[in-house]
């Protein structure tokens, strides 16, 4: 499972707040810990801060990469301040956040071969968001084929299968586990990728939820997420979850896990 750091995001109040303070230490604090709880990239998302965007991202990325051996993600709806903040990165992987198949693909494609990138795709096209898993997994399945026509390797495409909140429509959560199931069967080489914590949005006891669906969503074939990975019940869902399916040999990685945790 490839782990990604949600908290790294202006969208946040209490990261808003830090970010517009400019608390380097509380900020770098929040990189280590998600690192240390076992986080492959960090999500890094100012865009909030509109007409400051590039200026508050050069300015968090910079604590990141001081702080941290994490991989990147760049997260924001600019192609441009993408494009200023991967020219400040070398030695670690990066995943740009985000292409559709109406929205920055042709100004961000030559930006992924470029840095051989990673590339968050959502399948939302000119009606915006579809409401079905069939259509979802048709507009992916033209994103993937519009990447490697590209020369983009399969290895370095993530379909974001749009996980939305329950709150607002109880199909939600099912449609994105469907899309999930269908994609990994047609497309079993690449990636498949949510912001986990959406599912939960207006709730009470969310990280209840979030757990339920990320297992659910595991099984289905996710194999990375947008997460908060130092919430514990979060983290020990990833390894019950891949245990359960299939995808960890012997148990190794739940004992080692367990372990861990019992000695701390």
């Amino acid at each position: 499972m490839i782990i990604v750091g949600e908290k790294l995001n202006s969208s946040i109040p209490r990261i808003f707040e830090l970010m517009k303070a400019k608390n380097t230490e509380e900020l770098k604090k929040i990189a280590v810990d998600q690192q240390n709880a076992g986080a492959d990239f960090l999500d890094i998302n100012t865009a909030i801060f509109r007409e400051q965007e590039i200026e508050m991202m050069e300015y968090v990325l910079g604590i990141v990469l001081e702080s941290t051996e994490c991989g990147i993600m760049l997260d924001s709806p600019s192609p441009a301040v993408i494009e200023k903040a991967i020219g400040l990165i070398s030695g670690r992987e990066v995943i740009i956040n985000s292409i559709t198949l109406q929205d920055r693909i042709n100004e961000l494609l030559p930006v992924v071969k470029s840095y051989n990138s990673g590339v968050v795709c959502l399948p939302i096209d000119k009606d915006g968001i579809p409401k079905t898993a069939e259509k979802r997994v048709e507009n992916s399945l033209k994103l993937v084929e519009i990447l490697q026509e590209a020369g983009i390797a399969k290895d370095k495409i993530y379909i974001d299968v749009l996980a939305e909140a329950l709150a607002v429509d109880n199909e939600n959560a099912r449609t994105t586990i469907e899309s999930i199931a269908a994609l990994r069967k047609a497309q079993p080489d690449i990636h498949i990728i949510c912001g986990v914590s959406n599912v939960s949005f207006g709730l009470p006891k969310r990280p209840d939820i979030n757990a339920a669906f990320l297992n659910t969503a595991i099984y289905a074939g996710l194999d990375s997420g947008i997460v908060d990975i130092t919430n514990q019940q979060i983290r020990s869902t990833v390894f019950i979850a891949e245990m359960i399916a299939g995808r960890d040999e012997f148990c190794m990685e739940y004992l080692g896990y367990f372990r861990g945790q019992k000695n701390n």
